[in-house]
């Protein structure tokens, strides 16, 4: 298993953290939810919308790229995800459906090579289609006592 890359997260206060990305292009990510409101916060669900970030962000990427692999010219794009939740069997909340949209505009694209490349991502980028199929997670907790 190749390693692909580590984030942290420092968190001193209650209502704000920082994560390291270990990104060039992101180096940090600062979140702060000091002026929420109790309902305002409880609908955050931040590990969500970074899932959902991430499966954005990696679908859209690789459509943008396979267009231009295509040798067409991707000119816009708007793309959203809605993500469904539910209670499991344990009544555990779990996120249970993403719903991801995109629309392109493109030049020099055939429509034999667009329909290439959505039959592709019709199977998923790498983000999703690991979604798809299930992570692993291990998982260890230090604590220091004062």
């Amino acid at each position: 298993m190749a390693h692909a890359f580590t984030l942290t997260l420092d968190r001193q206060k209650d209502e704000e953290w920082s994560m390291g990305t270990g990104s060039a292009a992101m180096p940090t990510l600062l979140y702060n939810n000091s002026a929420l409101t109790p309902e305002e916060k409880a609908d955050e669900h931040m590990g969500g919308r970074f899932l959902a970030c991430a499966a954005l962000a990696c679908y859209t990427n690789s459509l943008w790229n396979d267009i231009k692999r295509a040798q067409g010219t991707p000119i816009k794009m708007h793309a959203s995800i809605d993500v469904e939740k539910e209670k499991d069997s344990a009544m555990r909340t779990t996120f249970s459906h993403f719903t991801l949209r995109v629309d392109v505009e493109a030049e020099n694209l055939s429509d034999e090579d667009f329909e290439t490349i959505r039959a592709a991502l019709y199977r998923g980028s790498l983000v999703t289609y690991s979604m798809e199929e299930g992570m692993g997670f291990d998982y260890t907790i230090e604590i220091a006592k004062k």
